[in-house]
């Protein structure tokens, strides 16, 4: 007797089992989208003139019988993701927006509205498409003259499952072509009071000088830290991984560790060369010589800078640095 009792108790737990998960109205809450949602991005042409708006449109497509819940967060795009690559498979610089967060109310509680009105329930039958359309010049830098890959990732809950995405099936590609410049006389070689500006040696040796000064906040002005941050393997995981309101404090740590001089106190620079990659690219190597715990270390550098827009124009600024010990 006791064995059919356990039997039936078995039986009525594997039963109740198999009803799908429902909620609160009484319809199947699984989600679907990895197994029959699609998500494609189109771009209007393949070609665009410089400074022209480039605009792709994102959507998402429920291509099977079953009910798509998607919830995009239409704040600062987060749902909604465009990696744009290079023809060398390198990430397109972002565009560093500015910061709108009170720099007073930066490190103190403070009160949020928690209306809910940046989160969507978006419910898609068959066959139904959501789309939402992404300006790709406000996101990237995009250099003229170049070809641009682009792959697009959807998160369907990204409030609640961060981890969980669905990426784009194509990758379409398009180009930027370059503005003609006016017409000059001829020997008279073109100008641009924009761009010609400080060679990159000279910001180089502005660069250097200012942190020998100790001048911190020279010194600063010439790195263009969302890329030099990532050379420092101690801050670039966290960088990467930080929300856009967390990474004015990675930062602020990481401004303080270049400041500590924990490399060793520069004593001695001296500019080897200079490699020009492209119009916004080049490469300086420079021999240091630095004093660690009054030892001397001597090492050659490599900077990469990237010519970055500002309110003056273009100017040169350090991206990257890759550091060897010289015997």
């Amino acid at each position: 007797m006791k064995r059919i009792l356990i039997i039936l108790i078995l039986l009525s737990t594997f039963g109740l089992g198999s009803y799908p998960n429902r909620n609160a109205r009484g319809e199947v809450s699984e989600n679907y989208i990895q197994a029959q949602g699609i998500v494609d991005i189109k771009l209007p042409k393949m070609q665009f003139r410089e400074k022209e708006p480039i605009s792709a449109v994102l959507s998402v497509r429920n291509t099977g019988n079953e009910v798509l819940r998607i919830f995009p967060y239409g704040k600062d795009l987060r749902s909604f993701q465009v990696i744009v690559r290079d023809e060398d498979g390198r990430t397109v610089t972002r565009i560093e927006e500015e910061r709108k967060q009170d720099p007073v109310l930066r490190r103190r509680n403070k009160v949020e509205n928690l209306v809910g009105d940046e989160v969507k329930e978006i419910i898609l039958h068959k066959d139904e498409t959501f789309s939402k359309e992404i300006r790709i010049d406000h996101l990237y830098e995009l250099e003229p003259g170049k070809k641009y890959f682009v792959t697009a990732y959807f998160y369907p809950n990204i409030s609640e499952y961060g981890d969980h995405f669905v990426r784009s099936e194509n990758h379409p590609y398009f180009s930027v072509e370059e503005r003609k410049k006016d017409w000059v006389l001829p020997g008279v070689p073109y100008q641009d009071p924009a761009t010609d500006g400080l060679e990159p040696e000279e910001v180089i040796h502005l660069f250097l000088g200012a942190e020998k000064k100790k001048n911190w906040k020279l010194h600063f002005k010439w790195i263009h830290f969302p890329e030099y941050i990532q050379a420092y393997d101690r801050f670039a995981r966290d960088w990467q991984q930080s929300e856009e309101a967390e990474k004015d404090f990675v930062l602020e740590e990481f401004r303080n560790y270049l400041a500590e001089n924990r490399s060793g106190v520069l004593q001695y620079y001296k500019i080897l060369g200079m490699e020009k990659v492209n119009s916004n690219l080049s490469k300086v190597r420079v021999a240091v010589e630095r004093r660690v715990n009054k030892v001397p270390v001597r090492y050659e550098y490599e900077f990469t800078l990237r010519r970055m827009p500002e309110e003056n124009g273009m100017f040169w600024k350090v991206a990257n640095l890759l550091a060897k010990v010289r015997k």
